[in-house]
């Protein structure tokens, strides 16, 4: 009876979820905000499930048309990624994004990095996007460049939980296996014991500001990655701090609330395909 109300709460969740990103979308695009925050949505709602041909979609689409340089590129690598990302699965643009990949693939630093741009320093989340939404451009130096980063990073106090599912995410994506299992099941350990105790995530366990939406979707992700490695107490764990903590409007309170809540909603319904067959 128990998984059958929380299953029951979690649908509903993942429907107001739904339904609130998408009016979030559409008002968006009605005020004309800029590109990079509309298309992040959309393509965390397509990952989500949500049918490619929905016209807002497309509308979205017109606009990614509209925004792209001549290079091939959007304002920044960035926001590259996520209209690259978007345009992927439409044939009828097949062309466009070819263009923006070849683009993408003239930003990589020397160590096989990206920055948020050609002059900046490699980033962690930046690459780790890059392979996770575009693993086709990936090479083994990228690879090792995160394994190399997740090490220095280990160094530093606190060691920030997204940088770690950041890559977990990469990790999996990747063509080019030059990672050892020790890696995954290290980065792994870190993310479950940085847990809070109310069940959610932060940049770091016990940060000032507590567990919070955007994080804690993408741990889940992150771990969902490698469901060998799953504890299954640590997903439901997170999965009710979701549900207690969404707002009555179906969003998560963030500072960038639609991107908060497009990763938790993400997270949440990855973790509830994954609860629903234990």
């Amino acid at each position: 009876m128990e998984n059958q109300l929380t299953h029951k709460t979690n649908q509903v969740a993942i429907q107001k979820g739904l339904s609130a990103l998408s009016l979030v979308l559409r008002q968006y695009l009605g005020k004309q905000i800029e590109l990079g925050r509309i298309v992040r949505v959309a393509v965390l709602l397509m990952r989500s499930g949500v049918n490619q041909n929905n016209s807002i979609f497309q509308e979205i689409a017109k606009r990614c048309l509209v925004k792209q340089k001549d290079d091939g590129g959007w304002i920044g690598v960035e926001d590259s990624i996520w209209c690259i990302a978007f345009l992927k699965d439409f044939e009828e643009y097949s062309q466009v994004y070819i263009n923006g990949l070849n683009w993408l693939g003239e930003q990589r630093l020397e160590n096989g990095e990206w920055g948020n741009t050609k002059r900046d320093m490699g980033r962690i989340p930046i690459t780790a996007l890059v392979v996770h939404f575009h693993p086709e451009i990936s090479s083994k130096k990228t690879i090792s460049w995160l394994e190399n980063e997740w090490n220095r990073e280990k160094e530093k106090s606190p060691l920030l939980t997204y940088k770690g599912a950041f890559i977990l995410l990469g990790l999996k994506a990747s063509a080019d296996i030059t990672y050892t299992t020790p890696l995954i099941e290290e980065i792994y350990t870190f993310l479950a014991n940085e847990q809070n105790d109310d069940g959610g995530f932060g940049p770091w366990k016990d940060h000032p500001i507590g567990s919070e939406p955007w994080s804690t979707g993408i741990v889940l992700l992150g771990l969902l990655s490698y469901p060998e490695l799953l504890k299954k107490e640590v997903i439901e764990k997170a999965v009710d701090w979701l549900a207690e903590n969404q707002l009555h409007n179906g969003l998560w309170p963030y500072h960038y609330i639609e991107e908060g809540s497009a990763w938790a909603l993400y997270g949440l319904i990855e973790s509830y395909k994954y609860l629903k067959k234990c």
